[in-house]
C-alpha cells in the first residue's frame, strides 16, 4: 500500500509540476492541491464512522476532534484520526482509558514507525506529535476490553510547543 501511495504521489507531483498551467500558480496552491489528493488517498486508512467501536466527533479536519467509547469485551482497532499529507502538523493528544478488564492502548503511526503511547497508573495519557509529511494516524487497539476510552486531539499553538 505504501508503494502504491508513493507512486501515485510521485505521478501527481510530476504532472502538476510539469504542466503548463502550473507556471501561473503559486507554490502554496500546488502544495495545497497535492496535499488534498494525498489526503484523500490516506483517508482510506481511517475507520469509517459506522464501523468504529467508539464515537468520533471531528472538529477542524481528520487530525483533530474527540473520540469516546464504552466497551463491553471488545477486540479490534479504531483508526481514529489522521491521513496522508505533504504538510507538517503539530498535534496534541490527551485522554484517559478506564480499564475494567482486557486491554486498550493508544497507538501512533507516523509513516513506517508505530509506537504505543505510555499510559499512567490512573489511565491518563498525553503527548505532542510532530507529524511530518506522509501517513500519520492515531489509533486505539482493543483486546477483550471492558471499560471506556476518551481521546482528544487538537492542534498546538506556537505558545504550547
Amino acid at each position: 500500500m505504501k508503494k502504491f501511495i508513493a507512486v501515485i504521489t510521485a505521478l501527481i507531483l510530476l504532472s502538476s509540476l510539469s504542466s503548463c498551467n502550473s507556471k501561473n500558480k503559486e507554490p502554496e496552491s500546488i502544495t495545497d492541491r497535492l496535499d488534498g489528493i494525498v489526503g484523500q488517498i490516506g483517508a482510506s486508512q481511517i475507520t469509517p464512522d459506522e464501523a468504529l467501536l467508539g464515537v468520533r466527533n471531528n472538529s477542524e479536519d481528520s487530525y483533530t476532534g474527540e473520540y469516546t467509547s464504552e466497551c463491553g469485551e471488545q477486540t479490534g482497532r479504531d483508526v481514529v484520526f489522521g491521513e496522508g499529507s505533504v504538510q507538517e502538523r503539530i498535534v496534541h493528544i490527551y485522554g484517559r482509558i478506564v480499564q475494567q478488564s482486557g486491554s486498550a492502548k493508544v497507538r501512533i503511526r507516523m509513516n513506517a514507525e508505530a509506537d504505543d503511547l505510555e499510559i499512567d497508573e490512573n489511565g491518563n495519557f498525553e503527548t505532542t506529535l510532530h507529524m511530518t509529511s506522509g501517513g500519520n494516524y492515531i489509533m486505539i487497539d482493543y483486546k477483550n476490553f471492558i471499560g471506556s476510552v476518551e481521546l482528544i486531539s487538537e492542534y498546538c499553538t506556537v505558545r504550547e510547543i
